[in-house]
């Protein structure tokens, strides 16, 4: 079985193996990076987006061997009048069938999937707060308390969201939390560049548990306005969502120091499929 994990800007799948201790190894990582919320409008997903969906999708099911699959989307896909008919057409191209969940069971699956991890790296998330900055919205938990925002690193880049993000900073604030975990693109992208990794070299081993501050954030941002080679550090076209991550973290994390965690929804959905935890809708 593969997890499919389709989101505002990438798509992650993963199969993953039970370990004598209990939790779940991955053995097999599949993400690209499809921005799914770009250009998103009234009128749905936009036509070169969903060509970019369908492209790796097909990228996936040739390089990975598969009977069955649980896959399912997240924002820009509650958002976009044309998901359901879109979704009609990637099953029938190739067999896999995507719910649309919402952005309760989306915290709750990310926060499984890190939890997970955090038991194989002997880390205590005991009064964790949890964020999940996304593409299109931005999930955050407290325990059984979780709560998902509209905003995520492309729609604030593409609109003014100053609003959203103010809502979840004073959300944050009814809380009182030992640490910060931080999972999604934007932070494990800042954990790498602070380890000297790149997009092309980077390994989620490495990432797992690395601690970032403030000043961290900062300084991806600014290294990303100020390189030549922004594309060949964090991939092509994702720098300018990155720097505007990294803003959007700033703001949300304040002086707080943060770890991060690669695992998130897919990982979630896997463990969730194959334990039973809970019904997917």
């Amino acid at each position: 079985m593969i997890a499919i994990d389709l989101g505002s800007n990438t798509i992650r799948a993963c199969k993953m193996r039970r370990l004598g201790s209990g939790n779940f190894e991955c053995e097999y990582s599949f993400e690209r990076i499809v921005g799914s919320a770009r250009g998103l409008s009234h009128t749905g997903l936009a036509i070169d987006a969903m060509e970019r969906i369908r492209t790796a999708v097909a990228q996936l099911c040739t390089e990975a061997s598969f009977s069955s699959s649980i896959a399912v989307a997240t924002e820009a896909f509650r958002q976009a009048s044309n998901s359901s008919e879109f979704f009609r057409d990637i099953r029938a191209e190739f067999g896999i069938e995507f719910n649309i969940i919402s952005g309760e069971v989306e915290a709750y699956l990310t926060r499984l999937g890190v939890e997970n991890r955090a038991k194989i790296l002997n880390l205590d998330l005991k009064d964790s707060l949890l964020i999940d900055l996304g593409g299109a919205s931005t999930e955050i938990s407290f325990g059984e308390i979780s709560r998902s925002f509209s905003f995520g690193i492309i729609t604030a880049l593409e609109s003014n969201k100053r609003a959203e993000i103010s809502m979840a900073i004073e959300f944050i604030k009814q809380f009182k939390f030992n640490n910060i975990i931080l999972t999604s693109g934007v932070p494990t992208t800042v954990a790498a560049l602070k380890q000297g990794l790149n997009y092309t070299n980077y390994r989620a081993d490495l990432i797992n548990g690395v601690q970032i501050k403030n000043t961290d954030l900062n300084w991806a941002a600014n290294l990303l306005k100020t390189t030549p080679n922004k594309d060949e550090l964090v991939g092509k076209n994702r720098a300018d969502l990155i720097v505007k991550g990294c803003e959007i973290l700033s703001n949300l994390v304040g002086f707080n120091p943060c770890i991060v965690i690669d695992d998130g929804l897919r990982e979630g959905l896997f463990i969730t499929k194959k334990l039973n935890l809970k019904e997917i809708k």
